[in-house]
């Protein structure tokens, strides 16, 4: 009776949005219990089209046109069901899933010869002696208090919340956090590196300098995702990367603690799909963007690739459980991005030489319910020393694990409280790490817990920079955890970590499809100048509401801005969605109408941004979108 009523408000919602849809519920077949937050993989042909997670109820709808499609179910702990179901209305059917047997190493799930559906986890531990055979080891370890791995009936009973509360009490949506995006502030972030934070240089020899910022585009204005741009000195290559998905790359002429010098030509080379092209006339950052329009067909990425490396020692004790609570929701989250993006999961754990373990990975994983389940494994212990193995765990994640030949995004969540131990071997790994994560696409973004020093900041923040990534921070506002220092920076938001984890993915992955239509991502940014307070860690007073009347128009836009502020501003700012600085406007003065030209960019979405006299930023967003 319960299936029935089910089946009659599934149907019901689905014809009242759209015209055809596959509907169902994902239960277990021995007691129909409900799947909750269980993978929903829809196939026409060999292409996936849609992925989506199943409820709290085990529910799912999927809006699609009329035709013949496969749906494979997946969830930790059972044997996968694959389905072939004709579409012509709203179609409904029940997956009954048995519990399946323990899988070891590295496999994929065939549903026929034309279907291949998904890649199971791989785990490997990394001792400092040698690597463990897979054969060796149970797919689950367990932790090092001697917990046994969960099985799947611990989801069913509420044991393990993949939404982020743990049986320990840990909960998501509890920690506080900053983000400071370097590329946003770039003089600040000079002032600061050749300042306050310029001893660190030395201690680490990291400094990325000489930046050249690319944008590619199609004709039609479509940014170009995950091009390899390389720049060359002399026509040798000296740092290659690719561009995200608003069609952007950094390159750097070095990573090193070092002063860069230009003798000789620079050039930029291109390659995307087999062709390349080359920009011979290449600007620093500070004279421009470097602006290209390629000819080539559109295409669409759907690719995303997210890891989680974390530092599991003892002094992580404080957080580790919030922060996996965290992580997992954020798993579910990613997951209602889009039902068109194919994300993969894997996480590399890791402590020191000497300790239990190195590292502990998962290779990436399209399960949500396998990627939370390994999280959930894990613990806090080891160390005993401050400095941890970071680098080698950063190593394993970037040369290590499968990460997609093509992608949208990919981005590496590196969650710490202490630095790599210092010296040469150490700095020259740091050095080759960032160069390969960048070659590789692969945006690092530090999360520095408590414990993190000013030497710990430093070098995360030039991780970020050297990986085109972001540097967030844990505050001590939510009252868990030890103390947390106060960044370097001239001012910040205090935000959730998981609105913060949240945004960035989104504003990782967002971008226009071919016909030019952008996604809706709930930024509750709006299309108009409002006031966002912001706050360090001593602001307890709540902020004053403003009243801001000053406009832009159109929105959305073809490529001309026009602007009429209703108070002097010493600097207007032109960001991308992450915040990355693209246009400075000084010195603009009230009820000047002024006009900005966006025509250059790729199609997306644009903030417009100023921070006023009480230390508030204003913000804004405009929609760049030219007729396909």
């Amino acid at each position: 009776m319960r299936f029935v009523t089910l089946l009659f408000i599934l149907l019901l919602g689905a014809s009242a949005s759209f015209a055809q849809s596959i509907s169902g519920n994902m239960n277990t077949e021995a007691s129909g219990s409900a799947l909750r937050y269980g993978n929903v993989d829809i196939y026409k042909g060999d292409k996936l089209i849609a992925s989506v997670l199943t409820d709290k109820l085990g529910n799912f709808s999927v809006a699609l046109d009329t035709g013949t499609y496969v749906c494979v179910m997946n969830y930790a702990g059972f044997t996968p069901v694959t389905k072939e179901i004709k579409v012509s209305g709203d179609e409904v059917s029940e997956f009954k899933m048995k519990e399946g047997p323990v899988v070891t190493g590295k496999k994929k799930f065939v549903a026929s010869d034309r279907y291949e559906k998904t890649e199971l986890e791989e785990v490997a531990i990394h001792t400092s002696a040698a690597v463990v055979s897979k054969k060796d080891i149970d797919r689950r370890p367990p932790t090092s208090v001697g917990a046994a791995s969960p099985s799947a009936a611990a989801y069913l009973d509420g044991d393990i919340s993949i939404r982020g509360s743990r049986s320990d009490g840990a909960s998501s949506n509890l920690l506080t956090a900053g983000e400071i995006n370097d590329f946003s502030k770039w003089k600040l972030w000079q002032d600061l590196s050749k300042g306050e934070l310029a001893s660190y240089q030395k201690t680490w020899q990291l400094a990325p300098s000489g930046r050249y910022t690319v944008m590619l585009q199609s004709e039609s204005g479509i940014p170009i995702v995950d091009a390899i741009v390389q720049l060359l000195l002399n026509r040798e290559v000296i740092f290659t990367t690719r561009t995200d998905n608003t069609g952007k790359a950094e390159c750097w002429l070095t990573v090193k603690n070092e002063t860069p010098s230009v003798e000789g030509k620079l050039s930029v080379q291109i390659s995307y799909n087999g062709k390349t092209s080359a920009i011979n006339r290449v600007s620093a950052f500070e004279n421009g963007i470097n602006h290209q329009k390629l000819n080539i067909t559109c295409q669409e990425i759907e690719n995303v690739d997210v890891a989680f490396v974390v530092d599991a020692t003892g002094s992580m004790s404080d957080e580790i459980s919030f922060l996996q609570a965290e992580m997992n929701d954020i798993i579910f989250q990613s997951k209602q991005i889009s039902n068109q993006l194919n994300f993969r999961f894997a996480n590399v754990y890791y402590r020191d030489e000497g300790d239990e373990y190195v590292t502990k990975s998962m290779n990436f994983n399209r399960i949500l319910t396998e990627s939370s389940a390994f999280i959930d494994e894990q613990a806090a212990g080891g160390g005993g020393d401050t400095p941890e193995a970071a680098d080698i765990a950063l190593d394993s994640a970037i040369n290590k694990l499968s990460w997609s030949e093509n992608a949208r995004a990919r981005v590496l969540f590196l969650i710490l409280d202490a630095p790599p131990h210092e010296g040469t071997a150490v700095n020259e790994r740091l050095q080759r790490l960032i160069l390969q994560a960048a070659e590789k696409g692969i945006r690092i973004v530090p999360i520095g817990a408590s414990g993190i020093d000013k030497s710990t900041e430093y070098l995360m923040r030039a991780l970020a920079l050297g990986t085109n990534g972001t540097y967030v921070f844990l505050t001590d506002h939510s009252g868990i955890g030890n103390g947390h220092i106060k960044p370097s920076t001239d001012s910040y938001e205090v935000e959730t970590l998981n609105a913060i984890m949240v945004r960035i993915l989104k504003s990782y992955t967002y971008m226009p499809d071919c016909q030019q239509n952008i996604p809706d991502l709930a930024l509750n940014i709006p299309d108009s100048i409002v006031s966002t307070p912001l706050a360090d860690s001593s602001d307890t007073v709540k902020p004053k509401n403003l009243e801001i009347t000053w406009s832009y128009y159109p929105n959305p836009t073809n490529g001309i801005v026009h602007i009429l502020p209703n108070t002097d501003i010493k600097e207007l700012y032109i960001t991308d969605l992450s915040g990355k600085l693209l246009q400075v406007l000084p010195k603009l003065e009230k009820n000047e109408r002024i006009q900005v030209d966006l025509s250059n960019y790729a199609t997306g979405i644009y903030l417009i941004r100023y921070l006023d006299e009480d230390n508030h930023w204003l913000s804004g967003k405009v929609v760049l979108q030219r007729n396909s």
